[in-house]
């Protein structure tokens, strides 16, 4: 051979490549789920890069792949194993849903494994792995159009969910991130092996996390075969999520209707207890009708005595299906039926609870079938909603007491469960100044919600009418009236629809500290705003500053269109008296003795102005008549001491 035919060798490494290259090139086209955007010839750790079509969509949802070939022998069990470098897999897992790809040149056979179950495979069974140069893939699987359609449904879950994710956190203001962070549900990263993401959605169900399981659905129906019963309890915490809230993707309800009919024709389940999860399914879709048809067979099977448990719960389900047709009898005869398979099923007692809650005045019975609800792993309530019912229904008993205890534990998840706080409110405006001590805890619990969510201009209003309380009651208020009178202010000035009964509340205030020169102020306030209504405290108060002519015309008002009452005329009689009008001060105090034959004062007063017009007979008979019916009050006492002569029979 002469020199010039010494020519260069060709490299066998670089014909696998190419003939990697070109297998692949091709698998992927034939499916046309991926475009290749980039071969990386610096090959610092991926050859091929992809982005996933969406349709004829483009989605910018990139894969990496790492491409071997090798002309070795495969393995006795038909595995093919490459030497990597290390670094190359830590590379890799940068990105998600990275592939080896490796083409067996000898069997012709294109194979794949996902670069996390690589590491989970070292992570696993390899001690100290990570202090080696090179790590051993092997391939048993092959890369065929089935693996490419559960790839490609993976990285376009995974791509919309992180997106969603994302776009929640970046568009959230400041104020409300925590509440974001209490309801964010963790989207867990479901295993590509489908042996591994069928036991984590084992795990998942049993331990009750239907809403963790409902995120990441996407991802485990991108991994695990519907057709096959594998996605079966994915189904099953959808409609779980349907019966307890109405926040479940009802394709997917519906969808799981068609997947338990597969089920039964399987015939790997018993049939009862498909049928009673396909009621279920129609119920969370609130087609009652559906939901009654199915759990009346689910019952026909369910009669064995070892299934009382299944049978018991279609009935409480039979109950709450009633519940959504309107009848409430049925209801009613189905929770207690329920009850006599299973006397301690608690979402029997807490159905049983709120019928009586709803449909009975007996508050205590309903009371106690939620006492007996006890915390059961797997069961679909939730205690804390079991507490926001007693806190309601122990304050229409009366144990206000008890119902501040509920609440204070109540808020102890308050940061998990949005609606507590809301819900509380709710409950102590309603009923938490019926008593110095209830007015007491429900200012506490105004302070704390408060400090919880500042600004709130009702949580402050509610504080505004818990320390007038406490302070006319004497039970003691930690505010002075100069901080009342700040809070009024503020109230009023944001338009607050109370603001006439603000200012009525801050005059009182003032009149219990027998500062009447405020009150009249405050009062007049309220008089101004509402004067039908609120015309009799500043009457009153004008009448103790002894401005009677302003007074009264206010007071007949009252009296004679507003507030016809033994109190009005007693007001108007002193007006009328401070105005020198006796005669008409005396028929003022006659009319509130009629209305009100109790009305000591109005005695005494009537026969002290007889008493000035020196009309003694009459006088002393009216005072002898008031000191018989009222021998105990001060007034008598004085009489007695001063004229006893006149008195003498």
């Amino acid at each position: 051979m002469g020199s010039l035919d010494d020519l260069p060798k060709i490299d066998t490494n670089h014909d696998i490549e190419e003939q990697a290259e070109f297998e692949f090139a091709a698998a992927v086209s034939s499916r046309q789920l991926f475009t290749v955007q980039r071969k990386d010839r610096r090959d610092n750790g991926t050859d091929v890069h992809l982005e996933a079509r969406d349709h004829s969509r483009a989605t910018n949802l990139r894969v990496q792949v790492q491409l071997k070939g090798t002309e070795k022998a495969a393995n006795a069990d038909g595995s093919v194993s490459v030497s990597v470098d290390r670094t190359n897999l830590n590379y890799l897992l940068r990105q998600r849903n990275s592939l080896y790809v490796c083409y067996h040149i000898p069997s012709k056979r294109l194979l794949f494994k996902f670069v996390e179950d690589v590491y989970h495979d070292y992570e696993r069974h390899e001690l100290d792995w990570q202090n080696q140069a090179h790590i051993t893939v092997r391939f048993h699987s092959l890369f065929d159009a089935a693996l490419q359609e559960r790839w490609h449904a993976k990285v376009l879950a995974d791509g919309k969910r992180d997106l969603r994710h994302r776009l929640d956190w970046s568009t959230t203001p400041p104020e409300k991130i925590q509440a974001l962070i209490a309801t964010q549900v963790p989207a867990v990263e479901v295993p590509t092996d489908p042996e591994r993401a069928t036991a984590m959605l084992k795990a998942l169900y049993e331990n009750g996390q239907d809403h963790v399981i409902s995120v990441s659905f996407d991802q485990f129906a991108a991994v695990l075969d519907k057709n096959a019963g594998a996605m079966d309890l994915a189904y099953m915490a959808e409609i779980n999520i349907g019966m307890n809230s109405k926040g479940c993707d009802h394709d997917r309800v519906r969808a799981a209707v068609d997947i338990l009919q597969a089920c039964l024709g399987r015939g790997s389940v018993y049939p009862g207890s498909v049928h009673y999860c396909i009621g279920n399914a129609w119920l969370a879709l609130r087609e009652y009708e559906k939901a009654k048809d199915a759990y009346l067979i689910a019952l026909s099977m369910l009669g064995d005595q070892r299934l009382q448990g299944y049978a018991a719960q279609c009935l409480v389900n039979m109950g709450a299906a009633s519940v959504g047709l309107g009848n409430f009898d049925a209801e009613r005869s189905y929770y207690e039926r329920a009850l006599e398979l299973d006397p301690d099923l608690g979402e029997a007692h807490f159905g049983l609870g709120l019928w009586y809650r709803s449909h009975s005045e007996d508050a205590h019975l309903a009371l106690s079938h939620l006492d007996r609800i006890a915390k059961r792993r797997g069961a679909s309530i939730a205690m804390p909603a079991v507490r926001g019912w007693r806190v309601e229904l122990l304050f229409r008993t009366g144990d206000s007491s008890a119902a501040f205890r509920e609440i204070q534990a109540l808020l102890e998840v308050a940061d998990d469960q949005p609606w507590v706080w809301p819900w509380c409110a709710r409950q102590v405006a309603a009923y938490g100044r019926t008593s110095p001590q209830s007015t007491s805890s429900a200012l506490t619990f105004w302070k704390r919600y408060l400090r919880a969510n500042p600004g709130d201009l009702f949580v402050q209003r509610e504080i505004f009418f818990c320390q007038s309380l406490l302070h006319a009651t004497r039970a003691g208020a930690s505010a002075t009236w100069e901080n009342m009178t700040a809070l009024a202010h503020h109230l009023v000035d944001n338009e607050d629809s109370e603001a006439a009964l603000i200012w009525d509340r801050l005059g009182h205030w003032a009149q219990d500290e027998g500062d009447w020169a405020n009150a009249q102020m405050a009062y007049r306030r309220s008089y101004e705003l509402e004067p039908d209504r609120y015309g009799y405290c500043l009457g009153t108060a004008l009448n103790f500053l002894r401005r009677f002519e302003e007074a009264l015309p206010i007071l007949e008002s009252q009296a004679t269109k507003h507030q016809p009452d033994a109190k009005s005329w007693f007001q108007v009689a002193r007006a009328r008296e401070g105005t020198g009008d006796i005669e008409s001060a005396i028929k003022a105090y006659e009319h509130a003795v009629d209305l009100d034959p109790d009305y000591e004062l109005a005695w005494f007063n009537l026969g002290g102005l007889y008493w000035n017009r020196k009309n003694t007979v009459q006088a002393v008979a009216i005072w002898k008549h008031a000191i018989s019916r009222f021998p105990n009050h001060e007034v008598s006492a004085m009489l007695r001491a001063k004229i006893p002569v006149f008195l003498e029979d």
